[in-house]
């Protein structure tokens, strides 16, 4: 009765070894498509902008547009951004090019987005090596969140102040896609890459605007 169990536990051994290769490529493949189906629903979530104010943590963020002498300031003083008593928040996206300030906020939900750009899960982390998506909203009016991304050109610069360390990028290009070609959120595996995604056009948005930038050493 022993041989007969310790026969049987080998054959079952057998089989899983034989199977183990296959169902780690099932799962595999499972982990692959439940992210893209993750990267889908934040990019279709763009198309969801509204003119209305916006706040965090009960601060009216009027119109999101400051003067070239506050960015400069803002750039000069080092300012370090307190979010202790914001644990969404992940940092502060500067871009001087368009007198842009937003709040980042932890994940492209329609409410996160509603507020201020937010970061794509399980993209790249901030300043390390990978691709660190953010995406928003193109408002109408003039100024409002990503409504000017579409002017950023090549060698423009983007800041991020995470309250720690403030990192720069330079835009390295500007493309449009379809909400499906998820391709974009994929970092090339060497670059430390930022890459802003909003709708595009502005009115029945059927594409993406994306800008594509890295930091350079």
């Amino acid at each position: 009765m022993k041989s007969r169990n310790v026969s049987l536990l080998f054959i079952v051994i057998g089989i899983i070894m034989l199977c183990y290769p296959k169902l780690s490529e099932m799962y595999e493949n499972y982990q692959q498509e439940k992210l893209v189906r993750e990267w889908q629903i934040s990019l279709q979530n763009i198309d969801n902008g509204a003119d209305s104010s916006q706040s965090i943590n009960g601060d009216v963020l009027s119109d999101n547009i400051v003067t070239d002498n506050e960015v400069n300031d803002l750039y000069e003083t080092n300012v370090k951004l307190d979010s202790s008593n914001n644990e969404n928040m992940e940092g502060i996206l500067y871009i001087k090019r368009i007198n842009l300030q937003l709040p980042i906020l932890h994940g492209a939900t329609k409410s996160n987005m509603k507020t201020s750009v937010a970061s794509i899960v399980n993209t790249g982390q901030l300043g390390e090596v990978g691709n660190y998506a953010l995406a928003g909203h193109r408002n109408r009016t003039f100024g409002r969140n990503l409504n000017r991304l579409d002017e950023l050109e090549q060698g423009d610069k983007i800041q991020i102040d995470n309250g720690e360390d403030q990192f720069e990028y330079t835009v390295m290009e500007k493309l449009r896609v379809t909400p499906e070609e998820v391709w974009v959120l994929e970092g090339v595996g060497s670059d430390r890459e930022l890459t802003l995604v909003t709708c595009d056009p502005m009115i029945n948005p059927t594409h993406r605007l994306i800008i594509k930038a890295k930091i350079i050493e």
